[in-house]
């Protein structure tokens, strides 16, 4: 009497009609009670084989099946969980998935996907001239993905875990020199609402953190300022359930804005919205007097202000980045800094690189800046007010003429 076929065991046999091999599991049962079984087919009987034993390796290491979706399939699917909680970071991911990821790898099954597939991706954005930081933006962009896809079984492990992340380089590249910062204080003091570029350069705040900022961030008796806000773009779906043929949801005429789930959040006009910083919790630190009084000036010279915005357009409305940026130009043409690659965020990474040289702790740096502690996941370390304080005085010591 033939042997029975345990559960998993799996079988093969070739199907004449049809001119296959296949391979066939039981793996439970359906809900009507019938059992459910997968299979696998190949016309070549060796190629059936390996399938099956794959597959009962998958079911053995996993207890399930392993998702047959491809890369392009899956990170749709991933994105669409992230625009619906943030998104500015829906549209950074986005990027560099369409720009780099999917024309590599977006045809190729998630499962199938190697370390020498992410490596061949690094490889062509340092041919392309992209910074060290981007391609491990790029990284952690699929760590992320690949992630998510493990904790759904889609893939047995995460495969950007093989591989070593691009190294990035410090490079005084991206920081002003210390008479180049002294030049941009001094311009900033003379211009329309140029607290916040005083506040950006010893601060070092984000551009979202600056324009989103409102006019209670400011205590002016304790002389304290507190990050609440970050100013985004919201994200359109289509309304219209895809039928207008509009390829972006932005010009249906049905669109609907989303909004991000489970967050505290001000829309402002039209898509500009209020959302919490990116560490998730507001964080607050001194400033020098000299920077107070600069911000009630320009809090004084403000018009219309329907939001409460400390630094808005000349109408009240939300400031974008791009005229952000624009502003940002203005200011190194008068204060006659050559820097044609400057971006607002050397603002930032300048004061990160004062703080360092003025001998002020990592940590401490890291609570004011809203940096991530490397050591406790998820938060921040408590930085006492003493400790910010004294921060902000060293840094002032090396930011007057004769500071060094």
């Amino acid at each position: 009497m033939p042997r029975k076929r345990q559960t998993g065991e799996g079988g093969l046999y070739f199907d004449e009609k049809r001119q296959l091999w296949i391979g066939v599991v039981d793996h439970g049962y359906k809900p009507d009670g019938k059992r459910n079984q997968i299979r696998r087919t190949s016309k070549s009987q060796s190629v059936a084989r390996a399938k099956l034993e794959k597959l009962k390796a998958e079911i053995a290491a996993q207890g399930s099946p392993l998702g047959n979706q491809t890369v392009a399939e899956w990170g749709a699917f991933w994105l669409e969980g992230i625009k619906l909680k943030k998104p500015q970071t829906f549209r950074t991911y986005h990027s560099i998935l369409t720009t780099w990821v999917l024309p590599e790898i977006g045809r190729k099954n998630v499962k199938e996907v190697r370390p020498s597939d992410l490596q061949r991706i690094y490889r062509k954005m340092r041919d392309a001239g992209k910074a060290s930081s981007t391609a491990l933006k790029a990284h952690n962009v699929m760590s992320s993905m690949f992630e998510s896809a493990r904790l759904e079984r889609i893939v047995a492990i995460n495969v950007a875990n093989d591989v070593r992340p691009p190294k990035t380089t410090k490079s005084a590249r991206d920081t002003f020199t210390p008479d180049e910062t002294l030049r941009l204080l001094s311009a900033a003091s003379t211009l329309p609402q140029g607290s916040k570029w005083l506040v950006s350069l010893y601060a070092g705040i984000r551009q979202g953190e600056r324009l989103g900022a409102t006019i209670d961030s400011l205590d002016v008796s304790r002389g304290l300022f507190t990050v609440k806000w970050n100013l985004v773009e919201a994200n359109y779906e289509h309304g219209c359930g895809g039928s207008c043929g509009r390829k972006h949801a932005g010009h249906c005429p049905e669109r609907r804005m989303l909004i991000p789930e489970g967050i505290d959040y001000e829309l402002l006009e039209g898509r500009f919205m209020l959302v919490p910083p990116k560490s998730g919790e507001p964080r607050t630190f001194p400033l020098p007097l000299s920077l107070v009084d600069a911000i009630v000036r320009d809090i004084g010279e403000l018009g219309p202000n329907p939001h409460g915005l400390l630094w808005p357009a000349y109408d009240g409305s939300p400031v974008t980045g791009r005229e952000d940026q624009d502003e940002w130009r203005t200011l190194l043409v008068k204060a006659g800094v050559e820097r044609p690659d400057a971006t607002t965020h050397w603002a930032r990474h300048t004061a990160i690189s004062d703080f360092t040289a003025a001998g002020v702790a990592e940590r401490v740096i890291g609570e004011m800046v809203g940096h991530k502690s490397a050591g406790v996941t998820g938060r921040y370390q408590h930085v006492s007010s003493m400790d910010a304080a004294e921060a902000m005085k060293k840094l002032e010591g090396r930011r007057t003429p004769d500071g060094g």
